[in-house]
């Protein structure tokens, strides 16, 4: 075998020298990029290492690591097609919290959440906030404060999102796009007396408003 020519291993490079901030080495679990070890370890497992899929949205990159144990494994993680960008947003008109009951393809189920949507290149975080808006509710942003930026699941995306609180035009219901349900308006009590009830189980938007709780804006 000679893993080098693969097309996982060439585009596995190509991203280590797009993103050598996403290979650093820090003394723990380290990644392992000598090919002669990769290459051995493929054909002792059977496993692939390298950038094993790839959409307009995510990769899907497999490592080659050396545990705290002196142990090789396969460690996998999703990084983001575009690096930065990725906005959720907490949209308010008049006085109220808008959330979308959207469907979520890998929970099979509908869920409460704030708009959110993955970065795009030449776009700004800001401006991808107001886009996001205006695709989702059909409203438009008047004003944005940022709040900070979150990562919601580091076990295995490297992802990290920026935060907006979006004052914003009246929201429409845009049913059916990207599994929009419905759209609610809400007050901050009832907002916080659904996330008490387990109402509210996505984990970008709990943190998001964690964030604007802490900024002193409820």
């Amino acid at each position: 075998m000679n893993y080098e020519q693969t097309t996982e291993w060439k585009n596995y490079c190509a991203l280590m020298e797009e993103r050598p901030e996403a290979f650093r080495n820090t003394g723990n679990i380290d990644i392992i990029t000598d090919v002669n070890q990769v290459e051995a370890f493929v054909e002792q497992t059977g496993k692939k290492i390298g950038v094993i899929y790839h959409s307009e949205y995510n990769l899907w990159v497999v490592d080659l690591v050396k545990g705290a144990d002196g142990t090789y494994f396969a460690y996998e993680r999703l990084l983001p097609a575009v690096v930065r960008g990725a906005v959720v947003t907490i949209p308010r008109y008049e006085g109220k919290y808008i959330l979308l009951r959207q469907y979520r393809h890998a929970l099979r189920d509908y869920q409460y959440v704030f708009p959110r949507g993955f970065g795009e290149d030449g776009i700004t975080p800001e401006k991808n906030a107001g886009k996001e808006i205006a695709e989702e509710l059909g409203a438009i942003v008047t004003g944005t404060k940022f709040l900070g930026n979150i990562v919601a699941d580091s076990g295995c995306c490297g992802n990290p999102v920026d935060v907006y609180l979006c004052d914003i035009t009246k929201p429409q219901l845009k049913e059916g796009y990207e599994g929009i349900h419905d759209v609610c308006a809400i007050e901050e009590t009832e907002l916080k007396q659904w996330i008490r009830e387990g109402k509210i189980t996505d984990g970008f938007s709990l943190a998001a408003w964690a964030l604007l709780r802490e900024d002193g804006q409820t």
